[in-house]
């Protein structure tokens, strides 16, 4: 009566089955949650870092060559460089070259202006080249004879000739419309170079361009947040020099 029934004791390890079962199982999530952490940190600096496309280039290129291509099938007198990613330049040729010590154009070079500078704006407003286009900048050049600053002013007056050329009260055959003469008022700017810019001679290095600038990604839009009231200049006359 006093035996009792004798149990047997389970083995040591049976107890601690579930624990690592469970050890196991949380080991796996933590690998599979690691794995797709690292997956989508990799996507994340994938996206971020890889080369995004540059359609202010393709743009400007794009404009280039229909540039290039007027100019060497109407104007060859004109050369288009295009300078990667930043701007467009036009040398308007020998045939817009000074005399030394002078800013006069010939009347051969006015002519040629007047044919030129409106096919220039039409390329500008096309498809290819409007959506970054910001301005043209004529640019005046000397050679080394004289000092700075009396070539600084005889450049300047060089740039400010071409537009000159354009006026409505200047001799020649070629006419301006209206509208282009109100682009020109609205785009052009003058500035003057002295011989900052020389060419291998003097004579290539009296010359005149024209600089086409681009607005940069975003840029426009900024201008027009900060600089909300637009000058109205439809009532000012083109004019004379």
């Amino acid at each position: 009566m006093f035996n009792r029934a004798y149990k047997r004791p389970k083995p040591k390890d049976e107890a601690e089955k579930p624990f690592w079962i469970s050890y196991s199982d949380l080991m796996t999530a933590c690998m599979t949650l690691f794995l797709v952490v690292m997956a989508v940190t990799i996507v994340f600096l994938e996206d971020k870092y890889k080369p995004k496309p540059d359609y202010r280039g393709e743009a400007i290129q794009s404009c280039f060559s229909e540039l290039e291509k007027n100019a060497s099938k109407e104007f060859p007198d004109a050369k288009v460089i295009y300078n990667f990613g930043d701007s467009i330049r036009i040398d308007l040729g020998s045939i817009v070259n000074f005399k030394s010590g002078d800013f006069q154009i010939s009347q051969e070079g006015t002519n040629f202006l007047r044919s030129y500078i409106p096919s220039v704006l039409h390329s500008v407003k096309s498809k290819s080249c409007k959506k970054y286009f910001r301005r043209v900048v004529v640019e005046g050049y000397t050679d080394t004879d004289g000092d700075y600053l009396t070539n600084l002013k005889l450049s300047l007056d060089r740039s400010r000739q071409v537009v000159c050329s354009l006026s409505p009260k200047v001799q020649s055959t070629i006419s301006l419309s209206t509208t282009e003469q109100n682009e020109v008022r609205d785009l052009f700017l003058v500035g003057g170079f002295s011989f900052n810019s020389l060419k291998p001679s003097k004579s290539e290095s009296r010359r005149a361009e024209l600089k086409l600038e681009f607005w940069q990604e975003n840029e426009e839009a900024k201008y027009k947040r900060e600089n909300p009231n637009k000058i109205d200049m439809s009532s000012k006359a083109f004019g004379n020099c």
